[in-house]
């Protein structure tokens, strides 16, 4: 009887000895957070690509006065600390136990929504990591999608040309909002800020017969994920009388 008293008291001591030393992750520790944030502004703006395709162009910033958030471990709600980078996008968390972390900062999207870009890194006792850089976005672009095409104009006296600077117009099926843009020396129209996977109707005005009236020409293209450009495969054939 004894001998079994104390072995389950050696036990107890040895499972209390093993307990205080392994730390749950959090402040107290000697390991520390070294990272930095960059801010990739998009406002909408499309440009060619020398293959030909359309691509949003985009201009990525240092992320100064930024929060940045820290999770502890396997919390599931919320975050545990903050802070803010400095002027030239670092951020430093301090103080930590070894274990796994989590990062995170906000992108502001378009529609006011805010959402987190998320990191992952694991600690050691005293060390000083690094986690991959965080991308925030921010701009009237982000979370939209975009369409470009072409659209010709048949002028009495020179036949089919690109539509050099005829306005073109977007409207949302289902929605009276419209948006609209003017053509380029060749004849292509773009429109960002779309939202995804949406059909738009997309026309220029048309008169087919002299003083008979305006009528659009029109074609239909439907959006596709956030930060897509969609070309149309139709080209919009207006009369210009």
């Amino acid at each position: 009887m004894r001998r079994t008293l104390l072995f389950l008291l050696q036990v107890l001591t040895i499972s209390c000895i093993i307990t205080s030393c392994e730390k749950e992750e959090g402040e107290g520790g000697t390991a520390t957070i070294f990272g930095i944030v960059y801010k990739v502004i998009d406002d909408g703006k499309i440009i060619q690509q020398a293959d030909g395709s359309y691509t949003f162009d985009k201009d990525t910033i240092i992320a100064k006065d930024e929060d940045v958030y820290i999770i502890y471990g396997e919390h599931d709600f919320g975050y545990d600390d903050k802070t803010s980078t400095s002027f030239d996008g670092t951020y430093c968390f301090k103080h930590l136990y070894a274990g796994n972390y989590t990062l995170f900062a906000l992108s502001d999207y378009a529609s006011g929504d805010k959402q987190p870009t998320l990191v992952n890194i694991e600690l050691t006792e005293g060390s000083t990591s690094c986690p991959p850089d965080i991308y925030i976005y921010d701009g009237k672009n982000v979370g939209r999608c975009g369409i470009v095409g072409t659209v010709e104009a048949l002028y009495k006296e020179s036949g089919w040309i690109p539509g050099f600077s005829l306005r073109v117009y977007a409207q949302k099926v289902g929605s009276l909002d419209v948006s609209d843009t003017r053509a380029d020396e060749n004849g292509v129209y773009a429109f960002p800020k779309l939202d995804p996977y949406s059909s738009y109707t997309i026309y220029a005005e048309s008169e087919p017969e002299k003083n008979e009236g305006i009528e659009p020409a029109k074609i239909t293209v439907t959006t596709g994920a956030a930060g897509t450009i969609v070309k149309a495969e139709e080209t919009i054939y207006a009369y210009i009388n």
